[in-house]
């Protein structure tokens, strides 16, 4: 984006550095994401103007295709960052419109930019001019945040012992002596003095590609998936899975709200840039607490070989903080289940979809896993999560008992290929819990899941489900938080926490938790779902109309069908929308063989006294193999059939099949 570059702005307590690419507050350096410091430098420069978010989208974002959506998360990470309120606006956001910078500005003129150092111009070579920078550029441009005092710049024992690195570092020793000047500091492999005590916390972030550079998931997810199980072997240290921080590959989020969102010590924020063959990647290890910039790790591999290549930086990196944390040796590499890279590109780019919780993307997934499982039949985790997908999300695109043969097929396969996978054997238990009510069969494979790998978010998860539909509530609950220790920041623990205690009864507590979700993203569509069925059976009409129009708006629901709602609710109130959604449910039966239709028009035929037709929709829930239908003894939208003894029968059925 083009910026006024002679001048710098000050607001508040808050110095915006434009040509420096640096925001401060009382002289102290606050990190932003370089999409961060150019929305904010455009909205500044603007100050009391309006800047449409059509012009910030292009100005910022240039060529790339993005949604409105992120120039909304900026705004939002941004006045976090600058600790705005009620009484204390920094940004006011004009409808349907834009953004305003509404805080006092003073324009001041920043001054001759400093020169850069240079040592060897022009006689070096790239790869050595890259060995040598402090990574004061970086942080002159904006892509990574100013050091704090005391921060270094490590280059790992690891890089320090391999081939051509032993040239590029007697290069660099040799510009110290003839320059007087201290460019890196090389740590031997011991523990350093003074490092954290032990059982710490780190999450590692995606790897950003710097500016103007695409990206690529094979880079941003697959190096960090690499680090993440480098560090996992560590002792005393607790590390994120990458299905926690998989969700940060799109966001422009500060590093610091990230880790405190992960609930961890440090946060490692990382860059890369690929020129000439090679990949470079800066890292910095972040405390979450202050948001300093404790120390700066650097890596530079061959790209050719791409898991060589991640596997390399990890050794070089994650070495690097093994030994800051004084938590012993890594994982030599990484354990990726291919050798293809289009496969695991691929299953990468499924699995970021399925964590953000948008089922209408998950056909999109699917067929990404699909064409996976085309280039390497012995790919065990993208059939493990081919299975779970179909057993999910497609049953708008497939009938009930091809979904069904799908789904076992899949997980049939990565058995076969790895017996010992605690997410297959999770899936394996979902899949008998559900479609062959085999309960005893299911809970064997979810507790041997558990037992597999402890530390696993998917099998907790997914029997903290099994448990919640048996009834055993405090069970289920404690499964949960422990998926959510592993994960804190995972949209679906936190819907399965709800859902637990909407299922237990605990209407308030759930109402409580799902207002909270809605604090932290008013955008989150299922939550408000959730909302209106809460309100509806606590009594409160008025209140559930009102979430439920709300959740139509985050669905983006035809302005016909809102209209109808409207109507229906003027004419009846809210048994009106109740008959609405039943008599819509029944003309989608028509087109859409999708079993859970029953089970809601049973659920709304219940809740407005219709036990007949409720009954009726029930038994074909069960004959269709709704897995909804699991839910029939704990779900409270069909407390009023209880003790009738067709339904009693109906629940004695589903459980001993």
């Amino acid at each position: 984006m083009s910026s006024n570059h002679q001048y710098s702005y000050k607001f508040k307590d808050f110095r915006l550095d434009v040509a420096e690419r640096r925001l401060l507050r009382d002289e102290t350096s606050v990190p932003l994401m370089p999409k961060m410091f150019d929305v904010l430098a455009m909205l500044v420069e603007r100050g009391g103007h309006l800047v449409e978010k059509e012009e910030l989208l292009r100005a910022v974002w240039e060529d790339a295709f993005v949604e409105e959506s992120n120039v909304a998360r900026v705004v939002h990470s941004l006045r976090k960052i600058l600790g705005e309120s009620s009484a204390d606006k920094f940004i006011e956001t004009v409808p349907k419109k834009g953004y305003r910078f509404v805080a006092e500005v003073e324009k001041v003129n920043a001054g001759a930019e400093p020169a850069t150092r240079d040592f060897f111009a022009p006689r070096r070579d790239e790869r050595i001019n890259y060995i040598l920078q402090t990574g004061d550029d970086l942080i002159r441009k904006g892509e990574l945040p100013e050091k704090s005092e005391g921060a270094e710049d490590v280059v790992s024992p690891a890089r320090a012992a391999r081939g051509n690195s032993g040239y590029l570092a007697a290069l660099a020793i040799a510009a110290l002596l003839a320059t007087g000047a201290l460019v890196y500091k090389f740590l031997p492999a011991a523990k350093p003095s003074g490092s954290p005590p032990p059982n710490k916390s780190i999450a590692v972030l995606p790897v950003k590609p710097l500016q103007n550079q695409n990206g690529d998931s094979l880079y941003e997810l697959g190096i960090a998936e690499s680090l993440i199980l480098k560090l996992s072997a560590g002792k005393h240290l607790t590390v994120r899975p990458l299905s926690a921080t998989r969700k940060y590959l799109e966001l422009e989020q500060n590093p610091t709200d990230a880790g405190r969102e992960q609930q961890v010590d440090y946060v490692l924020s990382s860059n890369y840039q690929i020129a000439n063959g090679v990949i470079r990647v800066t890292a910095q290890l972040i405390n979450t607490e202050n948001g300093t910039v404790e120390e700066i790790f650097k890596s530079e591999e061959d790209s050719a070989n791409v898991f060589s290549m991640q596997d390399a930086i990890a050794d070089d990196i994650g070495e690097a903080l093994l030994a800051r944390f004084g938590a012993g040796k890594g994982k030599s590499n990484a354990r990726r289940g291919t050798s293809n890279e289009e496969a695991y590109r691929l299953y990468l780019q499924a699995a970021f979809i399925f964590d953000q919780w948008n089922k209408t993307e998950i056909g999109k997934a699917i067929g990404f896993l699909e064409r996976a499982v085309e280039l390497d039949p012995d790919y065990a985790a993208a059939h493990t999560m081919l299975a779970y997908a179909y057993r999910y999300f497609s049953h708008k695109d497939l009938a009930p008992r091809e979904q069904q043969f799908k789904a076992n097929q899949a997980i049939g396969k990565a058995l076969a290929l790895d017996p010992e996978s605690p997410d297959a054997r999770a899936v394996l238990g979902l899949l008998k819990f559900s479609y062959e009510n085999d309960f005893a069969g299911a809970e064997k494979e979810f507790r041997q899941a558990v037992a597999l790998d402890p530390d696993a978010p998917m099998p907790r998860a997914l029997y903290a489900y099994f448990l919640m539909s048996r009834g055993r509530f405090d069970e289920a609950i404690a499964e949960n938080k422990k998926a959510m220790e592993i994960d804190p920041a995972s949209y679906a623990h936190q819907i399965t926490y709800g859902m637990i205690l909407y299922y237990a009864h605990r209407f308030r507590e759930a109402e409580a938790h799902y207002r909270k979700l809605l604090d932290r993203d008013r955008n989150f569509a299922y939550a408000y779902f959730w909302m209106w069925l809460l309100a509806d059976l606590q009594g409160d009409e008025a209140r559930a109309f009102d979430w439920f129009m709300q959740h139509q708006t985050q669905i983006k629901a035809a302005p016909e069908v809102v209209q109808a709602y409207q109507a229906a609710y003027r004419r009846t109130g809210w048994k009106g929308i109740l008959r609405e959604n039943i008599e819509r449910d029944e003309k989608r039966l028509v087109t859409d063989d999708y079993a859970g239709l029953y089970y809601e028009i049973a659920c709304f035929s219940a809740r407005l006294g219709d036990r007949e037709k409720a009954l009726a929709n029930l038994d074909k829930a069960y004959r269709a193999s709704s897995s909804s239908i699991l839910f029939i003894k704990v779900d409270p939208y069909l407390d009023s059939l209880h003790g009738d003894p067709r339904f009693e029968t109906l629940a004695d059925r589903i459980q001993t099949n």
